[in-house]
């Protein structure tokens, strides 16, 4: 579970999803328009800021650990979880875009996959004891709901329609 979880965790790191984000709007991009890639990107960076600015503000400690650990102890602060809420923010935006253009099938695996995903990242977190659950919890409710709103948003402006 050790191995397992260490490399589970980078599936919320902006490290790696910048990347990720920016391969899938360049594979992708014949389907995807504008609104698509400003949701995929804008989610994950708006996410990640939103995520270290309430660090900031709540300025609570990370977990106290008295075991060896296998990863350092980041620097910042505990809450929110920003590798969960960018996991959040990058899985949901995928998600939506899914259920948009596949076939509901195909959908549906991806909503499933994105879910399994952001648990695992979560629970990686906490298994790494850099995270309490409420601030995993949190993350994951400020990546979906920094997605749905910026969804709305984008919806509102480009495409004249606050519908999602």
């Amino acid at each position: 579970m050790d191995i397992f979880f260490f490399y589970i965790t980078w599936l919320g790191s902006i490290i790696l999803l910048f990347p990720a984000g920016v391969s899938v709007i360049a594979l992708f991009r014949k389907t995807l328009n504008l609104a698509d890639m400003l949701l995929i990107i804008g989610g994950l960076l708006g996410a990640s800021l939103l995520a270290h600015l309430l660090k900031i503000l709540f300025a609570r400690p990370r977990p106290t650990v008295v075991t060896d650990m296998m990863v350092n102890m980041p620097p910042d602060f505990s809450f929110p979880s920003a590798h969960t809420a960018q996991a959040a923010s990058f899985f949901v935006a995928l998600g939506l875009l899914a259920g948009r253009d596949l076939p509901m099938k195909t959908g549906v695996a991806v909503w499933l996959c994105s879910g399994l995903l952001i648990s695992l990242v979560g629970l990686s977190r906490i298994y790494l004891k850099v995270h309490y659950i409420s601030d995993v919890v949190a993350g994951a409710i400020l990546g979906v709901l920094w997605v749905l709103i910026l969804n709305w948003l984008i919806q509102a402006v480009l495409t004249g329609g606050g519908h999602a």
